[in-house]
């Protein structure tokens, strides 16, 4: 899958293609408390109670290897780090169902995480200094028997403007899951920068640079998987392409994770990043509505990047617990990071309009935050407000992407300020 593609685009610079839950009333289209099982997708296996990701820290592009991640419930014990290196280990108190203490050796807190059992988890390896982890599980190379769509964000580790922000991809493969095709990528740039060049959104924000379809192989040892392949990656608008060594790992409910080595690329073509990864989620069966009063609690990560500084932000966030107006569903931050005590309500996004053609894709959505680190994080928003505390706020334009996986809802939602800098919001559902 090519989600990291470097176009030149009227002579200005590079362009590239990259490739991301409260308490939220979220409906089908055609009503009713039944789920349906999305297309093409085998139903999951019941979760164990030790499981093991893969994935990537935010800042990918610093990365040479993918992260293994292993959350054991059995044993109260966790372990993460690169592949091939040293792993940090400690043991684990829960809270719920899904909010995970690190414990180091010593017993003190040494990070927290987020966790839908068998299917992903969200890792903050660290205090809120540290870059986010994003990683999925999949115990099997399984069939899929259909053509299923996937949404992604890209990784909040890149910097630069005129760049990739999301897109969309479809997979299919044989019924034993050995052989993947992918085809039909589309990749877009963030709304903040469409609207700035005056283009229509999203028709004229598309990014070619990648064959229409290519192959991958599925391999799976010790309770995992994954799905690799090599397609080209195009720059000098085609005149040159270079084999992208790349991985998918994507659960059975839809949880996708990709990652791109770009070594091959060459100095010459002035490429920065050696890594870059997505996340996202399958595209749900029927159209996604937001309104009503509240259903189901989400909890994850705010994921704050300054590029210029090479830093970064992770905030432990609740959203819900309040009826939702219109398409803004308010949530916020917890007292000293305790998602037992209730949320302070100091961060909202509005979706504004579903995608006709995206089954829970928002690609005018809009995220605000608090205004409390104007030196770092916040110093390049679109706008400025007041809030009801009467505190100042921090809003910037991006794409949300709502996820129904077997009756669960994720949520990822990606916004740039007018530097290219990220925040990021990932959710799962509690």
């Amino acid at each position: 899958m090519e989600l990291l593609v470097a176009m030149k685009r009227a002579l200005r610079c590079t362009f590239f293609c990259l490739l991301l839950s409260g308490t939220l009333a979220i409906m089908t289209a055609c009503g009713g408390s039944t789920t349906p099982q999305q297309v093409g997708l085998p139903p999951p296996p019941a979760p164990g109670l030790v499981n093991s990701y893969l994935g990537q820290p935010g800042d990918s592009p610093s990365q040479n290897a993918l992260w293994n991640i292993t959350i054991d419930r059995n044993k109260n014990a966790y372990s993460y780090g690169p592949s091939g290196g040293t792993a940090t280990s400690g043991s684990i108190a829960t809270l719920n169902n899904n909010f995970v203490i690190l414990l180091d050796q010593n017993g003190y807190q040494s990070g927290l995480a987020v966790e839908t059992p068998g299917e992903g988890v969200i890792l903050r390896p660290g205090d809120s200094t540290a870059p986010l982890v994003f990683a999925v599980q999949q115990a099997s190379c399984f069939g899929i028997g259909g053509n299923v769509k996937f949404m992604y964000a890209l990784s909040p580790g890149l910097s630069s403007s005129n760049t990739a922000f999301f897109g969309q991809i479809y997979a299919a493969n044989g019924t034993d899951g050995s052989t993947w095709q992918f085809n039909n990528q589309t990749n877009l740039i963030s709304p903040y920068e469409f609207q700035l060049e005056g283009n229509n959104v999203p028709s004229d924000a598309s990014f070619p640079g990648y064959p229409g379809d290519y192959s991958a192989n599925c391999t799976a040892a010790s309770g995992a998987a994954t799905v690799t392949a090599a397609p080209l990656a195009y720059f000098d608008n085609g005149s040159s392409s270079f084999a992208v060594p790349t991985q998918f790992v994507i659960s059975p409910s839809g949880l996708f994770f990709e990652n791109q080595n770009y070594t091959n690329v060459p100095a010459s073509e002035g490429w920065q990043y050696g890594n870059v990864a997505a996340w996202g989620v399958s595209e749900s069966v029927n159209p996604l509505g937001i309104g009503g009063t509240a259903s189901v609690s989400l909890l994850g990560f705010l994921f704050e990047s300054n590029q210029s500084t090479s830093t970064y932000r992770t905030r432990l966030v609740g959203f819900g617990n309040a009826p939702i107006s219109g398409t803004t569903m308010t949530g916020g931050t917890f007292p000293s990071e305790d998602p037992t005590q209730p949320v302070t309500v100091n961060m909202s996004m509005t979706f504004n309009s579903q995608d006709p053609l995206n089954n829970g894709l928002y690609y005018l959505a809009k995220l605000t935050i608090p205004n409390d680190s104007p030196s770092g994080f916040t110093d390049s928003c679109l706008s400025y407000g007041i809030n009801q505390a009467g505190a100042s706020t921090c809003t910037n334009d991006g794409v949300a992407m709502i996820s129904l996986q077997n009756g669960i809802y994720t949520i990822i939602m990606s916004a740039t300020d007018t530097s290219g800098n990220q925040k990021t919001l990932v959710l799962f559902q509690q």
